[in-house]
């Protein structure tokens, strides 16, 4: 009996330890399997929309009956699994709601655009309309840093297809200080030191955050198309003279933290869009999604009742 319990206790170990090893050898490439499988045990899959993007996708929409559509985008060097708390909410399981949080070209499992000027905003804004129009006639469109950008111009192109927009510290207007585009120049050939101060700049708290993970996640940035989208980006695609003229309600989060896009963006941004509400959100950055979901789900879920 005795010599049973103990090659039971040695065999329970055998995970234990190899679950511990991942945890310290593999930190952030564990950490993101742990996030996926919250996802996916929350009801999330993986789709293939059109054009060859790849989504983190949430469906309760059902044949002939009423379907509301949110599309979530990511900005520059980050991929669809930063909206994972948004997508783990509750009330994104609602019936009737289809939330698709999609990797842009090149990310991920996306496919690429066929030469590298398909990385600039337009083109960008172009194939996601691509992979949403043949699922809803109509979307919410949720956008954080340059995804903000992306989804600025997208609701500019497509008027009939953007109902409204909500934009989290979002990339698309010129700014002065040349803060955003310092931003978005380290992220072009990052190293530990600078992905460090980018991390920083980016959060109300700093996180601690294993050696190794540091070296991971320049690597996870590096594999992504972070280089050839910061090369495409134009000043003539920014949508200062375009935004008076935007219809779309829209509301603007913005974390008072942000060291990444300062916040007088965020107030430009506010007086050229007729009738947009921005909130500037306490004890938050760059990424409103992980540091303050609940400001992000509230918005875009509509505050839950008391």
């Amino acid at each position: 009996m005795k010599r049973i319990a103990a090659w039971s206790v040695g065999l329970l170990s055998v995970p234990l330890l190899a679950t511990a090893g991942a945890v310290y050898f593999y930190p952030f490439q564990t950490a993101t399997a742990v996030r996926e499988l919250r996802l996916r045990a929350s009801g999330t899959r993986r789709a293939r929309l059109a054009g060859g993007l790849e989504a983190w996708e949430k469906d309760s929409c059902r044949d002939g009956a009423p379907c509301r559509c949110l599309a979530l985008v990511h900005g520059l060097g980050d991929s669809a699994l930063t909206w994972d708390k948004v997508l783990e909410d509750p009330r994104a399981g609602a019936p009737g709601l289809r939330l698709v949080a999609v990797d842009m070209p090149g990310t991920e499992g996306s496919a690429p655009p066929p030469d590298a000027a398909g990385y600039a905003i337009p083109e960008q804004a172009r194939a996601l309309k691509g992979a949403l129009a043949p699922l809803c006639r109509s979307w919410t469109v949720a956008g954080n840093s340059l995804g903000g950008w992306t989804a600025l111009t997208l609701a500019r192109d497509w008027p009939a297809g953007v109902r409204r927009l909500v934009l989290l510290d979002a990339a698309g207007v010129d700014d002065p200080t040349g803060t955003a585009e310092r931003s978005a120049r380290a992220l072009e050939d990052p190293t530990v030191a600078s992905l460090k101060d980018f991390d920083r700049r980016a959060r109300w708290r700093v996180r601690e955050i294993p050696a190794r993970a540091w070296t991971a996640a320049v690597a996870a940035i590096r594999r992504r198309p972070t280089r050839a989208t910061v090369l495409a980006l134009r000043r003539a695609d920014l949508l200062d003279r375009a935004l008076p003229a935007l219809s779309v309600p829209t509301t603007i989060l913005w974390g008072e933290a942000d060291g990444i896009i300062p916040l007088s963006a965020g107030e430009k941004m506010h007086r050229l869009i007729r009738g947009s509400v921005l909130k500037v959100l306490p004890r938050c950055g760059h990424l409103p999604q992980q540091e303050c979901p609940r400001a992000v789900q509230d918005a875009l879920f509509g505050a839950p009742e008391l």
